[in-house]
């Protein structure tokens, strides 16, 4: 019984080390929403539970606040406020790298009601992994706790307290995926910068083909991505890419998948002359296009 309750006790502790960076953000949402305290005068939240139409109040030591929306990213859910005149505890972050599956983690949320938090272990470590708008997540954390309305944006947190991430209920069907402090500070940091992540775009519609049993031997590939639409005045045009080309590979590395082609567009690319590889008529040729931003 003794050892019941001082792994108990450990949890209430983890809990309270962790409580200080959870806060409630109101945005025309009678119970709020979960908002983390980031660094110095940033939080962020989850950009689904904002209401643009509303003001954004954040609740600080029992106090309403103002804030500011810097801006926000629907790939990633993510959205970033701003606190004018606070210096907001920074959140101590776990070691995600050596977390390994079974461990314990917590899930804690701050609707209007007050804090909750849920038990759960990590049921799955994986990555890399790519959001739906292309960025690449070196890792993600997935726990046994069951998505619930509030979930997304929550934290979790390991049987310290520190950060394992920030949850999302979106990722992957039924399951709570925490996206790791590493891959939120490149959303808050371009967010911050730009007001919003910037990403590259060549603008192209594509639709998954099987290549010539030729062609695919050679390279040793057995997808590629058709040309279905070209953008007037889009790179793609200007670099001369044509519907029906057969689009094998960009950067070096083979195109079987759209995500293939994503995973080269990422903000470090607008800008830089890419090479792509297509199949045109049955010859292969490499075009050099010059990828702009969104």
């Amino acid at each position: 019984m003794s050892n019941a309750l001082s792994w108990s006790r450990s949890l209430g502790d983890a809990v309270q080390s962790a409580e200080k960076n959870v806060l409630t953000v109101f945005s025309g949402r009678p119970d709020g929403s979960t908002g983390i305290a980031w660094s110095g005068d940033l939080v962020v939240t989850a950009a689904h539970a904002l209401d643009r139409s509303e003001a954004i109040e954040l609740e600080v030591e029992g106090a309403r606040r103002a804030v500011t929306l810097l801006g926000s990213d629907p790939a990633s859910d993510l959205a970033v406020l701003r606190v004018e005149g606070s210096a907001l505890p920074v959140p101590n972050r776990a070691d995600v790298a050596a977390l390994r599956v079974g461990e314990i983690v917590l899930a804690l949320s701050r609707p209007a009601r007050g804090l909750r938090a849920r038990l759960g272990i990590v049921s799955r470590l994986g990555g890399p992994f790519r959001l739906p708008g292309g960025q690449e997540v070196d890792r993600y954390v997935a726990s046994d706790i069951q998505p619930a309305p509030g979930h997304s944006g929550s934290v979790l947190v390991d049987a310290s307290g520190a950060l394992v991430g920030l949850n999302n209920a979106g990722i992957s069907r039924g399951a709570l995926v925490a996206l790791p402090p590493s891959a939120v500070a490149k959303v808050v940091d371009a967010i911050v910068e730009h007001g919003r992540v910037r990403r590259a775009r060549v603008g192209v519609g594509l639709e998954r083909v099987e290549l010539p049993r030729g062609v695919s031997e050679k390279r040793k590939q057995e997808r590629a991505l058709l040309v279905t639409s070209v953008i007037e005045g889009s790179p793609a045009e200007r670099g001369g890419l044509l519907l029906g080309d057969v689009i094998l590979g960009a950067a070096g590395r083979s195109t079987a998948r759209v995500d293939d082609l994503m995973s080269a567009l990422g903000e470090g690319a607008i800008g830089v002359p890419l090479a792509v590889e297509v199949l045109r008529a049955g010859e292969e040729r490499t075009l050099e296009l010059l990828p702009e931003a969104r």
